[in-house]
């Protein structure tokens, strides 16, 4: 597989990862301070004011684009995983799919996104969210892409060698949140694990009604 990466995609990579730069400076200022007692308590932390997200290049399971536009005119869960992840992955995704099922007609649309694209491909993506709930959306493509978008909402992944030592052994450790982005497209909520589908519904008509 080819390691070069087109002008436009490095200049995409490179504006953000200043957009990250400044975003995670102010993440670690507001999660340092106290949040305003005027905040509603969730299962998680708010990001007040909400912050703005540009998605990089990536693809849905559907063989579509993946874009900002994706993130508009709806609140929308998103989760940051991998297919072959043993425990946490399938969990969330189960209790996501269980609070939708709980929750009023308007629950938030659920994004997958894969930390592993060098296994997950757009079929085998399409096979795991549609396993959960046939709605749900999966999303994977060029790891420098994936990194792109997990600058900017704070999310951490690392690959875990396995006992084998073979080079398609291994785990993949990954922050456990959800984020919760509003119906502009920005990151407004992280919701903790562990999850409940009752937590998950609670929480997020709270942000709901902040917002």
């Amino acid at each position: 597989m080819s390691t070069g990466l087109s002008l436009s995609k490095k200049l995409t990579i490179l504006s953000l990862a200043a957009i990250a730069m400044v975003s995670g400076f102010w993440l670690a200022k507001y999660l340092t301070a106290p949040q305003s007692l005027e905040l509603p308590q969730i299962h998680g932390s708010f990001v007040n004011p909400p912050r703005q997200l540009v998605v990089p290049e990536l693809t849905k399971h559907t063989g579509e684009a993946f874009t900002n536009e994706d993130l508009k005119g709806r609140w929308t869960l998103v989760f940051f995983g991998y297919t072959y992840c043993p425990d946490i992955c399938p969990i969330t995704m189960n209790v996501l799919a269980q609070a939708k099922k709980q929750a009023p007609a308007d629950f938030p649309q659920v994004i997958f996104v894969s930390v592993d694209p060098d296994r997950d491909t757009v079929e085998l993506v399409r096979g795991y969210v549609e396993y959960f709930d046939p709605a749900f959306i999966g999303v994977t493509g060029d790891e420098q892409m994936i990194q792109a978008l997990t600058l900017q909402t704070s999310v951490v992944y690392m690959k875990v060698p396995g006992a084998s030592g073979n080079k398609g052994d291994y785990l993949v450790d990954h922050s456990s949140s959800v984020l919760l982005i509003n119906p502009a497209g920005q990151l407004a909520a992280f919701l903790k694990a562990p999850h409940t589908p009752s937590g998950i519904v609670d929480s997020v008509a709270k942000v709901k009604a902040f917002y």
